[in-house]
């Protein structure tokens, strides 16, 4: 059985499957965002063909609800435990086998055309129960919004087990970011211990080659302190242990070769020197490398997603990363995560990263002022923050002098007219800094002007 449905978007109504076509161009279409099946003219003008659908997306705004019925749903619920088998799933494909009153196999696809194209080899004419098993399957592999690997948070075994499944599933250059969560999650000897012990049980099953186990072990040793926990389990593990660590480490001084012969900036060594190390600069270079490259733009973009939800980045970091363009187009869309990286309680890299300051004057009231006077410097405008300065003159310190004449300085370089407020500013300063030439200067030029003679 071999089944195609459209995928359809509405400008009210969202995005919705096509699922019978009756006459007079009239269309059964189920729609997402309310989970209702309508009636529509196709040729409508507000309905179009739904562009750049992945079949992450496809599942994460829950179309494939449409396709199946209550009963059909019902009876999937016995194929969710083990069932499905050797699964393969990329972005726009998902296919494998499920074990039923025989062994089935199935597959899922998006094409450029935005059909999706279902095929289960069971007698059933209509999409079954094990497409749909596989669909529920697929959901719990992907985040709510469809763009990524659901993070997760707490390091312990049930963690591992989910990461290293999800590895297993995501067969392609999705599983970069993966292998930099395992890392994130190796805290110490205890969770690198339970990691191990994971990931030997399959190693033993030999239910995976050699080779996809060392794709997932090698490229932790990239992070010094995996290094360092791996060989004390080797100092007291048993064989099997041994051997898989010995072969992973050789993986990784492959790795590690290439990374610094420098064959290839989009290599795997590089990316996972990138995630797992980590490398600011090494990331800086991959952003300037994919703008040139637009076939790289994607997986450029991605590793820059992780190493923003996990590093604690600086603020010249952040000021190194802005000067990239892709960073400009896509930070706004991965403030979530920053929100919850190391470096979520840092609200100078917030004003930094959307150039602005919050709207409400309570929130402004509660940033130190030396958050402002840390991030002024990178600004594109510079002028914003000078009426927070001046409001906060009493407050300042002998050490803030030179942040504020630096500050001072770039408003007058930014701007060819110099407003009343920096003009304020910079008297005051002048009082507290009289040697400051600059102040002195600006001062003079601006306020300390002779008065033109009254015309007779």
């Amino acid at each position: 059985m071999a089944v195609r449905y459209l995928i359809l978007k509405h400008v009210s109504l969202g995005y919705g499957i096509l699922l019978k076509r009756e006459p007079n161009d009239i269309g059964r279409v189920f729609f997402a965002d309310d989970k209702t099946t309508k009636n529509i003219v196709l040729s409508h003008p507000l309905l179009s063909v739904a562009e750049n659908i992945s079949l992450s997306k496809f599942v994460s705004l829950g179309l494939y609800e449409g396709l199946f019925d209550a009963a059909t749903k019902q009876k999937a619920t016995d194929y969710l435990d083990g069932a499905i088998k050797n699964m393969h799933l990329s972005e726009n494909e998902c296919y494998g086998s499920i074990m039923g009153q025989k062994e089935y196999s199935f597959r899922i696809s998006i094409d450029t055309n935005s059909f999706v194209t279902l095929s289960c080899s069971c007698p059933v004419s209509e999409p079954c129960k094990h497409l749909y098993a596989a669909f529920l399957t697929i959901k719990k592999l992907i985040d709510p919004k469809g763009e990524k690997i659901a993070p997760i948070i707490n390091a312990n075994e049930k963690t591992f087990k989910d990461l290293l499944e999800r590895y297993l599933y995501l067969r392609g250059g999705d599983n970069i970011p993966l292998v930099s969560k395992i890392s994130y999650q190796i805290k110490g000897l205890e969770s690198a211990t339970t990691f191990i012990n994971e990931l030997l049980a399959y190693y033993q099953r030999g239910q995976y080659k050699a080779r996809v186990i060392n794709d997932i072990l090698s490229p932790l040793f990239f992070n010094e302190h995996n290094v360092e926990n791996f060989q004390k389990i080797m100092e007291s593990a048993d064989e099997n242990v041994k051997t898989m660590l010995t072969e992973a480490r050789n993986n990784y001084e492959v790795l590690r070769d290439e990374l610094e012969k420098r064959r290839g900036v989009t290599r795997k060594a590089n990316l996972y020197n990138i995630l797992i190390a980590p490398n600011c600069d090494s990331l800086i270079e991959l952003l300037k490398h994919a703008e040139e490259n637009f076939s790289e733009e994607r997986l450029a973009s991605q590793v820059m997603m992780e190493y923003i939800k996990y590093q604690d980045l600086t603020i010249e970091q952040i000021a190194a990363l802005k000067d990239c363009y892709l960073f400009q187009m896509n930070h706004r869309y991965y403030m979530q995560d920053l929100f919850s990286s190391p470096a979520k309680n840092r609200l100078s890299i917030y004003l930094l990263l959307f150039d602005e300051l919050p709207l409400d004057d309570n929130k402004i009231r509660q940033i130190p002022l030396e958050y402002f006077l840390k991030v002024a410097p990178y600004s594109n405008d510079k002028s914003r923050y000078v009426q927070i300065v001046y409001a906060n003159m009493d407050n300042l310190k002998e050490e803030d002098y030179p942040l504020v004449a630096e500050l001072l300085v770039g408003v007058a370089l930014q701007h060819d007219y110099i407003d009343e407020r920096t003009i304020r500013l910079a008297i005051e300063l002048s009082k507290k800094i009289p040697s400051g030439s600059f102040i002195s200067e600006l001062v003079d030029q601006n306020i300390r002007r002779p008065k033109k003679s009254r015309m007779r």
